[in-house]
């Protein structure tokens, strides 16, 4: 990942000087201050969340907005904030630990399960059976491929055991049908409606999920809690029985500049406008969970967060 340009110290207090100037404009002409989100790929739940995140933003009479951008995920929104290209952004948190490049945290959004499907009626039962096998750990650039090679190693194998071959969520199913992938690896609730075909009947293939409890045991000793046990029931994607899986805490980060009035308020929505923010046909436990919001994986809080929870928790 390249590290941020360092700018002159005049042209950075240019820049900030230019910025307010436009703020204050658009305070005087009637519009609402903008805030970027970095969002995620078409179909995931990074998408789907920041989508209904500015909905409710709106809706609430915020004196602010909120404007998604797409994004291949995690990786590349952890790049953008750290570049001042978005102000706020999703990431998974074992990434963002990973290096926290001095960002902050605006609370834990939800538990990802970390999922890795076959064809329904493929012989693969298990991760040591991917050797030699072409498979999307996710696309380049995600949290998901940054974690799916760390479940990848937890599972005895590298890279050069397998053909890697990354295909978007919205192509994961039509891919197997096509016979491009004998697996994929993707991560959000469940079940991810992009993938199921209950969902998707329609040019989708019947899939199964594999168990990844032995991995998360591994990943566990090698990282901490970053890598909670989950567990995935029956019927998720039409299967008969539940698996073991990874869950990682979704974490909606900031850049250290923007307002505590704005994230403050974010963290209010967050708190009292919780229905409003799950994804369709989401499932997944811990959602939005008050107790869980602050619960940020070790990233420090903004310290508009932190000064919201107090008003509204003690």
């Amino acid at each position: 990942m390249s590290q941020p340009r360092l700018l002159d110290r005049r042209l950075l207090l240019g820049a900030g000087a230019a910025a307010a100037g436009l703020w204050m404009t658009a305070c005087t002409d009637g519009r609402l201050p903008e805030y970027s989100l970095g969002a995620g790929e078409p179909g995931g739940f990074f998408n789907e969340f920041t989508a209904l995140l500015a909905n409710t933003v709106d809706t609430a009479d915020a004196d602010f907005r909120l404007i998604p951008r797409p994004s291949a995920g995690t990786a590349e929104n952890l790049e953008l904030l750290r570049n001042g290209a978005v102000d706020l952004a999703l990431a998974l948190g074992d990434a963002a630990v990973a290096a926290p490049g001095g960002l902050q945290s605006i609370g834990r959004l939800y538990q990802n399960y970390f999922q890795l499907v076959v064809p329904a009626e493929s012989s693969i039962h298990g991760m040591s059976e991917l050797k030699g096998k072409a498979v999307s750990l996710g696309p380049d650039n995600s949290g998901t491929q940054f974690t799916g090679l760390r479940i990848l190693e937890a599972s005895g194998l590298t890279t050069s055991d397998i053909i890697m071959h990354p295909v978007a969520l919205t192509d994961v199913t039509a891919a197997m049908a096509r016979g491009e992938i004998q697996a994929a690896m993707f991560a959000g609730g469940i079940p991810v409606l992009a993938v199921d075909p209950q969902a998707s009947p329609q040019g989708s293939s019947a899939i199964r999920l594999i168990d990844l409890s032995a991995e998360q045991r591994v990943l566990s000793e090698r990282f901490g809690g970053v890598y909670a046990a989950a567990d995935i029931p029956a019927g998720i994607y039409g299967s008969s029985a539940g698996v073991g899986t990874i869950g990682v805490a979704s974490l909606l980060l900031a850049r250290p500049d923007v307002p505590a009035s704005v994230v403050g308020r974010i963290v209010e929505i967050l708190v009292t406008r919780a229905a409003d923010l799950i994804p369709a046909g989401a499932l997944g436990a811990q959602y939005l969970d008050a107790r869980s919001l602050i619960s940020t994986s070790g990233i420090p809080l903004h310290p508009g967060a932190a000064a919201a929870y107090r008003r509204l928790h003690g």
